[in-house]
């Protein structure tokens, strides 16, 4: 009878209408809770009973429920679902099947296959799967489709594929077919089989999409002929390959495994410039000054036929240049040739420190494998004298290519950088200033050459310099040429991997229509949109990967202590990277300092005070523990190392 009371179903009605309201983003917790984050910073508690009607990520709004000393949140209405597709793993409950989602252990989804899917699933499966009911919509729990196959349970390459998978990246190269050299009609392939052309590449490179030759003259001018492989010669513009390649947009590289963007017999065989082998290439000849200026108006691109007489690795290349080591070839006149394009390097690495900007020298971290796909070691390793050979010769490749399109077509496909993010550019201001900069106002620090001053300016003040790095404005690409504030130049388009970019690819196409003094359509803009997504979705597969790997390899070395640098700061604690392996860690505020009261968090300033002294600043060295390795939700927690 009290059910059916309505003055009682009217006091329930106002008591829930007046009851504090609250949204944000759900975090959920390994154990079947969760947490409601707010856009304030308060954080509230999320019963199991209730996570079972929102998913990780999801922002909601609900009602906030006081009991005693406790504080909850129960979510009633979905503002913004964290995703529409996720993965996860097959599980079978009276025999109907339902789906695990991929780091949600406690939560199980009604599921039904769709009929592209033709495999057979099995318990433990991985599936990529699409959210087709949501709980707090339908008052009737979660239900979504299968879509595809993703990978059996522990497979050697199972978390590659789940990491492709993930991001919407094939996993598979492209499907070969007989391949058919199509020249222009117009351009003449000249044989310049008899040069002395050879690649510089990892050991383990099959996709050699450039290769060198150098000479100098009496004057001491440098004469570097840089050829590039030419799939374009076998694509055709708008084929069934073409368009297939368009979608991928970029080989992916993940560690030990590449899914390259064009079929392998193309970009390992038919078009990878193998030593002892004849290839199609475009080949630009260009002269530098022994200044390192580049003389634009001489530079010369052809269509030839090219034989590489020698692959060479970087690791032999940089012992031959740094400690007279032996050469990998004995092919007459290529240690001389390698001695001048070390000369060239050191030449235009000056050129560019005085009127562009140079990269940044970062670590990269390898890992190693056995048999199973177990990682072993990972080991650090840095930038060597070849590399920097090799990449200073293809930035004087591009930039003479970028002259051709911005002075004669007008467009191509251009990797662009505005430098600061327009709605940074106040606190960028304000972080000079607490520095003692002041002469930066908003039009200096938009332009090319106000950021290059400051840039300048601040590159022996690295914890400036990296803090105001992270008001720049992500790169991008254009059809139009804008300014690379990165690099420093008036604009900067590439056309030297047009096996594994396809903007190189299209780069190609344009650069022989100025060769043959012919019209072309400027690229769709679409793909400018396609190179960014894809760009992107590659970038956080690797990320993903090698949080996992980094899982992996540290779960059995909780208490060994690692060197580590300081990288983040935010009110919990401090992201540090340890610096012999490359992973990212957490190091909690608790496990910093044991009285909180005493501990302050300042990302504004870069620092961490301890009793009102600063301990520790962005960019510091420290020793770290592992304390905890959560692989299921891949984060390593770390602690202060113990004195000794």
């Amino acid at each position: 009878m009290l059910q059916d009371n309505p003055l009682l179903a009217q006091l329930k009605q106002q008591l829930h209408t007046q009851a504090p309201r609250a949204e944000g983003i759900v975090k959920a917790h390994e154990k079947g809770y969760g947490f409601l984050e707010t856009d304030n910073k308060k954080s509230y508690f999320i019963p199991a009973n209730k996570m079972k009607n929102v998913m990780d990520g999801d922002k909601v709004s609900g009602i906030v429920i006081e009991n005693g000393d406790k504080t909850a949140f129960e979510p009633e209405t979905l503002l913004e679902p964290s995703l529409n597709t996720f993965l996860g793993q097959i599980t079978f409950a009276n025999k109907a099947l339902e789906i695990i989602p991929q780091n949600m252990s406690k939560m199980t989804i009604k599921c039904k296959t769709s009929p592209s899917v033709t495999q057979q699933l099995k318990a433990g499966d991985w599936v990529k799967a699409k959210i087709t009911s949501h709980a707090l919509e339908n008052k009737q729990g979660f239900s979504a489709e299968i879509t595809q196959f993703v990978t059996e349970d522990n497979t050697p390459d199972y978390l590659w594929l789940m990491a492709l998978a993930k991001y919407d990246l094939a996993a598979t190269p492209l499907a070969d077919i007989q391949w058919q050299l199509t020249e222009h009609p117009v351009l003449t392939r000249f044989d310049l089989t008899q040069q002395p052309f050879f690649t510089i590449d990892g050991a383990s490179t099959e996709d050699m999409d450039d290769a060198l030759s150098i000479s100098q003259d009496a004057q001491g001018n440098y004469h570097l002929l840089i050829a590039i492989a030419d799939p374009s010669a076998y694509i055709a513009e708008n084929s069934d390959i073409d368009a297939l390649a368009y979608q991928r947009a970029f080989s992916t590289y993940l560690p030990s495994f590449t899914v390259p963007m064009l079929p392998v017999s193309l970009a390992n065989e038919r078009c990878s410039l193998k030593a002892d082998e004849k290839r199609p290439a475009i080949v630009c000849h260009v002269t530098i000054e022994q200044d390192g200026n580049i003389i634009y108006d001489t530079a010369e691109f052809h269509l030839a036929w090219i034989i590489s007489k020698a692959k060479l690795t970087y690791d032999n290349v940089s012992d031959f240049i740094a400690n007279n080591h032996a050469l990998s070839t004995d092919v007459t006149g290529i240690a001389e040739q390698l001695v001048l394009l070390s000369q060239l390097a050191k030449v235009r690495t000056n050129w560019r420190y005085q009127h562009a900007l140079l990269f940044k020298d970062n670590s990269e971290y390898r890992f190693v494998f056995d048999n199973n796909r177990q990682v072993t070691d990972i080991i650090k390793e840095t930038k060597l004298s070849a590399h920097k050979m090799v990449e200073e010769a293809m930035v004087i490749a591009n930039q003479v290519l970028t002259y051709r399109l911005t002075h004669q077509l007008g467009f191509g496909i251009f990797n662009v950088h505005s430098g600061f993010d327009p709605k940074y550019l106040d606190s960028a201001i304000k972080l000079l200033s607490e520095n003692q900069i002041e002469n930066f106002d908003k039009e200096r620090l938009s332009s090319l050459a106000g950021y290059k001053d400051l840039r300048r300016l601040t590159e022996k003040n690295e914890r400036l310099d990296y803090r105001l790095r992270r008001f720049q404005a992500p790169a991008d690409f254009a059809i139009e040429p804008y300014p690379h504030f990165g690099l420093g130049f008036e604009a900067y388009a590439t056309w030297t991997s047009p096996i594994r970019k396809y903007g190189d690819l299209l780069n190609h196409r344009l650069l022989k229509a100025l060769m043959a003094h012919e019209s072309h359509a400027k690229p769709n803009p679409d793909i400018l949109s396609i190179m960014n997504e894809r760009r992107k979705a590659g970038r956080l597969a690797e990320r993903e990967l090698n949080n996992k790997l980094y899982c992996q390899f540290l779960k059995n070395k909780v208490g060994q202590t690692f060197a580590a640098q300081i990288i983040d700061l935010n009110r919990g604690g401090a992201k540090v990277r340890l610096t012999d392996i490359g992973a990212v860690a957490f190091l909690p505020a608790t496990l910093i300092h044991p009285v909180r009261g005493e501990l302050i968090l300042s990302p504004e300033n870069g620092h961490i005070k301890i009793k009102d002294e600063v301990a520790y600043q962005l960019l510091d060295f420290i020793d770290v523990t592992i304390n905890e390795v959560k692989v299921e939700n891949t984060s390593v927690i770390v602690k202060i190392a113990a004195a000794e």
